[in-house]
């Protein structure tokens, strides 16, 4: 999606699915581009549920986001990924991020704008005998910081996605569906992320802790060259699991 006129094409195709929402992530955010999203949602009655966006321009382009999400209707934002500092340091290291998250967190949600963080499985690891990811929800405020918890990642991580959207409760605003699977490359088993039923997670389980748990907003991703046809079958796999009226 990397021109107004392909945002405005994707978003068509994202309709013709029988999708009714997107989280908007990795395309420039300048206003040529929220416009061509503002049109396409408009035109095809497909709304933004959340968005992704680094830490460091949620931090610097405050004014911005705002405004952004004002034109798009949307309440919730996430930071993307765990700055490069937070992943290679140590419980210090993250404890500095969880202040700043948080700080940044109070700011927009004065403003109207739920503050979450995207995690992977870098917060899954040991930081000073504590999980990673508990150490930063532990050291954040509820209000402030909510989380956005990937299914793929948290299997690659070792926990299981049900399990951990109940362990966290209210603090998880979003889901990202995707599944895992074992692809062997260069002689050894490397998980991969794949489309749903694809792979080796229950959804049936996992989306019924997001509906007993009140999530807001379940987003389908996958890293693929096929995102279209890979969504369809997602798609396809929860209407047969009897999530019709989810979409």
């Amino acid at each position: 999606m990397t021109s107004p006129a392909a945002i405005e094409a994707g978003i068509a195709r994202v309709s013709e699915m029988g999708l009714n929402a997107i989280e908007l992530a990795y395309i420039k955010l300048r206003p040529e581009e929220i416009n061509a999203v503002a049109r396409a949602g408009k035109t095809h009655g497909v709304t933004v549920g959340s968005t992704q966006i680094t830490f460091d321009f949620l931090s610097k382009q405050r004014d911005w986001v705002l405004r952004m999400h004002e034109q798009l209707g949307c309440t919730t934002t996430s930071v993307s990924v765990l700055p490069f500092p937070a992943i290679v340091g140590k419980r210090d290291r993250l404890l500095r991020f969880a202040e700043q998250l948080d700080a940044l967190g109070r700011y927009y949600r004065e403003r109207g704008l739920q503050l979450c963080h995207h995690h992977h499985d870098f917060e899954l690891r040991d930081y000073g005998g504590e999980c990673g990811l508990d150490l930063l929800l532990r050291n954040t405020a509820a209000d402030n910081v909510g989380l956005v918890l990937d299914t793929y990642w948290t299997a690659r991580g070792g926990r299981s996605p049900q399990d951990a959207i109940a362990d966290h409760g209210g603090r998880v605003k979003v889901v990202h569906l995707r599944d895992f699977r074992l692809h062997w490359k260069y002689f050894q088993l490397t998980p991969v992320d794949a489309a749903l039923g694809k792979g080796n997670l229950d959804f049936t389980r996992i989306v019924n802790s997001c509906i007993a748990h009140k999530v807001q907003y379940m987003a389908i991703e996958q890293a693929t060259a096929r995102p279209f046809e890979e969504v369809a079958d997602s798609v396809a796999h929860l209407k047969g699991l009897g999530y019709d009226t989810l979409f």
